[in-house]
């Protein structure tokens, strides 16, 4: 389930000879199969998700100090475990968004030096991390691609070790709390629902949304607190697999379905698991084509 980071990093960090050793063993999770995949949801079922990031990070030598995931945003805060060595980063990203700020320190050159990046994270799942960070005083921007055997970040300290840091908080917040598809942030089903319904509440008319991106990945439905018109929802669900979407009602996941369908009939309501814990209620268009799953509810 872990792999080394890439030796690219790793030698750039020793033979420049001007950083600390990292946390141990300084791994990022590498891309899961599907049997070790099964392997992570069993390992972690039960877990809340700031448990499941707690763990994960300790594994990779890190103590977190602090992790909210909320649709009001997600923060998270760790140090190196080991002592005497004063690594440490914090991870803020906006409400909503796949973007934010990332503070690193660490010791250089025998100085403790602290370094702030604006973050802005393409792609994370348990699969891949893909993620920008920019210099707002240069500029400058570094990649990184848990996927790629080489990545910018490699090339630049204090950043090697940081980045790696940050894909491995990442890899586990994927695992049981958020994901970033196509630059869109979104949360797992049960931390979203109950803050969507809440904030829709409060809402005027005209800003009011029945319908919400989702995402069934790794048999969690994950959704974005970022609203859609009925239309827009239309137009995600004939997208086809990977574009599902949550209605805040039954009859209008089921509207959903026929529109998609041009007014043919739904098919559903169906649930999957057998009536097992945490699965979802949910139609599909008719003839179940295109792919998508169109929830509604709570989990099981």
């Amino acid at each position: 389930m872990i792999k080394i980071v890439t030796a690219i990093a790793v030698a750039s960090a020793l033979s420049l000879g001007s950083v600390q050793s990292p946390p141990e063993p300084a791994t990022e999770a590498a891309a899961p199969t599907a049997s070790t995949t099964q392997e992570l949801q069993a390992q972690y079922a039960g877990y809340s998700s700031e448990e499941i990031v707690e763990e994960g990070l300790a594994e990779e030598g890190l103590e977190l100090e602090q992790v909210n995931v909320s649709t009001a945003g997600i923060e998270i805060e760790a140090e190196a475990a080991a002592p005497n060595d004063p690594f440490e980063f914090a991870l803020e990203l906006d409400a909503g968004k796949a973007s934010g700020e990332v503070t690193f320190t660490d010791k250089i050159d025998g100085e403790i030096v602290t370094e702030t990046y604006d973050i802005d994270i393409q792609e994370s799942t348990v699969e891949r991390t893909v993620f920008t960070l920019t210099n707002p005083n240069t500029g400058e921007i570094y990649e990184h691609d848990s996927a790629e055997a080489s990545s910018s970040v490699a090339f630049v300290i204090p950043l090697a070790f940081g980045a790696i840091s940050i894909s491995t908080a990442l890899y586990y917040l994927a695992v049981g709390a958020a994901i970033v598809i196509s630059g869109a942030l979104a949360l797992e089903a049960g931390k979203a629902i109950s803050k969507i319904i809440k904030e829709n509440s409060r809402k005027n008319k005209s800003k009011k949304r029945d319908y919400y991106p989702a995402t069934l990945k790794n048999n969690k439905v994950f959704i974005s607190a970022k609203g859609l018109t009925k239309t827009q929802a239309v137009t995600r669900g004939k997208k086809g697999k990977g574009n599902d979407v949550w209605a805040l009602s039954k009859s209008k996941a089921k509207s959903l379905a026929v529109s998609i369908k041009n007014g043919k009939s739904a098919v559903g309501p169906e649930i999957s698991g057998g009536g097992k814990k945490g699965y979802m209620w949910h139609y599909h268009p008719n003839n179940r084509t295109p792919s998508v799953h169109l929830f509604y509810g709570s989990m099981t």
